[in-house]
């Protein structure tokens, strides 16, 4: 399966997590609530997945969910790569 790194424009391969790291393709923004392709790979992958669920208002999308999850302690894992 392969998307479109919106960067390049190139037809690159999406993410695949038993041969590749996350933490090679993606880093948190926002202090965990926004996910950000940091190579061709990861950029694809969260356009053509939509990651962060851009198509709702956030009070009806993922991110309202991490937001919840980051309040309890269970996000994001320890050892991922964050921004701020």
């Amino acid at each position: 399966m392969a998307g479109i790194d919106p960067e390049t424009q190139e037809i690159v391969p999406i993410f695949n997590p038993r041969k590749q790291k996350w933490a090679e393709n993606f880093v948190w923004q926002d202090k965990g609530i926004v996910i950000e392709g940091t190579t061709s790979i990861g950029r694809a992958t969260c356009l053509r997945f939509d990651l962060n669920d851009t198509r709702y208002p956030e009070e009806d999308s993922i991110r309202a969910t991490r937001r919840f999850w980051i309040q309890t302690g269970l996000h994001p894992q320890a050892g991922d790569p964050c921004q701020a």
